[in-house]
């Protein structure tokens, strides 16, 4: 009864697809720029921004 209120894929309050857009950031100034902006945007548009209409 404790997790009726929880929506799936957030951990504290940031989603799957916000988790994919940091760790993309990251890998684009560490390491990668390309694979770091592909996983940004797979977190964009398969995981939200995008496929909800919106921004973080």
């Amino acid at each position: 009864m404790a997790s009726e209120g929880r929506t799936g894929g957030t951990i504290g309050g940031i989603s799957i697809g916000g988790i994919l857009v940091i760790v993309g950031i990251v890998l684009m100034i560490v390491w990668s720029f390309w694979i770091g902006l592909i996983i940004a945007l797979v977190g964009l548009v398969a995981f939200g921004g995008f496929a909800r209409g919106k921004w973080y």
